[in-house]
């Protein structure tokens, strides 16, 4: 079977399931407002899928706020990292489109599992 979703290098909600956990591969690389053919600067950062396939993902502002907020500032220290994906179907300039967000997916050891549950 070929899907039309593995013949784009960039990842997009039809690649991924909602609930899906990804890993990040490579360091974040930005995109200035001058080289964006959106005319305003963003990240891409080199991501895994449960699959095994790459990708190219550029995380919104939403994502990435989450994403600093448990992996710290410097995105170059989150190679390695994994990240949960949620696909929600919203408006976006007057068109509604599958948006994905990404949040820190933190494993816990079976200690800290068990801390939680005593």
């Amino acid at each position: 079977m070929v899907k039309i979703s593995d013949l784009d290098e960039y990842l997009h909600a039809d690649a991924v399931e909602d609930g899906d956990i990804i890993e990040i591969t490579g360091k974040a690389r930005r995109i200035t407002e001058e080289e964006s053919a959106f005319g305003r600067a963003y990240l891409e950062m080199s991501i895994k899928l449960p699959s095994g396939e790459s990708k190219i993902w550029t995380p919104n502002k939403t994502s990435l706020r989450s994403l600093a907020k448990s992996f710290g500032d410097d995105a170059d220290h989150w190679i390695g990292k994994k990240v949960k994906i949620n696909i929600a179907h919203q408006n976006v300039r007057g068109e509604m489109k599958d948006v994905i967000y990404g949040e820190p997916f933190l494993e816990t050891t079976p200690k800290q599992v068990q801390e939680k549950i005593q």
